[in-house]
């Protein structure tokens, strides 16, 4: 239940998020992997998504898929809202339970009928994800864009316009770097 969820729990899955993914770092830009978790959790409170449920989602959203960590250690020091959450957002969830990582029509789906709030954090990793594009593999860049395009920017518009608005900025900024680049 959200209400038992404190800033304590936020503080831990933070220690969580910091000590799982150290060592890990970035493709593209190559800053430590913690950091990126942290920026989506930061997204998240400056829209007003501040509850410790949600930022307890953005710290850990990645940790499954990355480090050796157990969605059933999530589940014990977190709680079901949390560790469904994170479930909800790692694409290898589905190699723990049938031997593969969920196709992307898949993983889509499931996100499709996620809550609101785990949506909201996807949306967010997206905005993070973006910021930075150019330092992407070309494929890469166009994968997340067309991603935002068609999935991310329709799903934000109905369950955080205000968060969509960055990520569109993030694209057409990038958009603009590649304009001046050919010119």
């Amino acid at each position: 239940m959200s209400s038992d969820v404190t800033a304590s729990h936020v503080n831990l899955a933070r220690l969580y998020c910091e000590n799982y993914h150290h060592g890990q770092f970035r493709k593209g830009s190559n800053e430590p992997y913690w950091k990126h978790p942290l920026a989506v959790a930061a997204v998240l409170e400056r829209y007003g998504y501040a509850d410790p449920v949600t930022q307890c989602i953005a710290l850990l959203h990645d940790i499954v898929e990355d480090t050796p960590l157990k969605m059933d250690e999530i589940h014990e020091i977190f709680g079901y809202e949390i560790s469904n959450g994170v479930y909800t957002l790692s694409r290898n969830t589905g190699k723990m339970k049938e031997g593969r990582k969920l196709s992307k029509e898949e993983y889509l789906l499931r996100l499709s009928f996620a809550r609101k709030k785990i949506r909201r954090v996807k949306i967010a990793d997206m905005i993070d994800n973006t910021k930075d594009l150019e330092t992407l593999a070309l494929e890469s860049r166009e994968v997340k864009i067309q991603d935002a395009e068609n999935v991310y920017i329709p799903w934000g518009r109905q369950i955080a316009p205000l968060l969509i608005r960055e990520l569109v900025a993030n694209i057409e900024n990038y958009r603009e770097k590649m304009r001046v680049r050919e010119v």
